[in-house]
């Protein structure tokens, strides 16, 4: 964890992402049993190794299942209002059935986040990426006005093409 930055940035950034691709299945368990508390578990867990200066509340921290067909399904957080550049709007965190190449796994999940990367024309733009297995921000594009029906919009648009 990155002990310079916030809370919200390490929760969103680093310990979810690398939770749902190492252990989808387990993942979607816990949050449809659990629900927030299982987020609240985790959000908990960042502040404890973070200095307090950096801790911020959960509030707005939501969570929401998405059917997108009989194969693939995905989970929408909503994060707490960014306060700093490179933290996250939302999160998309797409699952797809797994698939193999002879023993090789292949990738069958992905996150994206919206993020907030003010510039000097806007302060108000916000960035899209994906967040590799190992917590790792990969710009994708900019992004759209920060809304869950634009987000939900992109990551069904992303699941059904050739870009996921």
């Amino acid at each position: 964890m990155d002990r310079k930055k916030s809370q919200a940035f390490n929760f969103a950034n680093e310990v979810i992402p690398i939770m749902f691709h190492s252990q989808t299945t387990d993942f979607f368990t816990y949050l449809e049993r659990d629900g927030l508390k299982f987020l609240e578990f985790w959000w908990n867990y960042v502040a404890e190794q973070l200095p307090e200066e950096q801790h911020r509340p959960m509030d707005g921290l939501e969570y929401k299942f998405v059917k997108i067909d009989e194969k693939n399904s995905m989970i929408l957080i909503t994060l707490p209002e960014p306060k700093a550049s490179g933290e996250a709007f939302f999160l998309a965190m797409l699952r797809k059935p797994e698939r193999h190449f002879g023993w090789v796994r292949l990738p069958s999940t992905r996150v994206l986040a919206l993020i907030k990367r003010p510039t000097k024309e806007n302060l108000e733009d916000t960035e899209l990426g994906d967040l590799t297995p190992r917590g790792n921000y990969v710009p994708i594009r900019r992004g759209p006005i920060p809304t869950l029906g634009n987000m939900t919009k992109i990551a069904f648009d992303m699941t059904n093409s050739k870009e996921a």
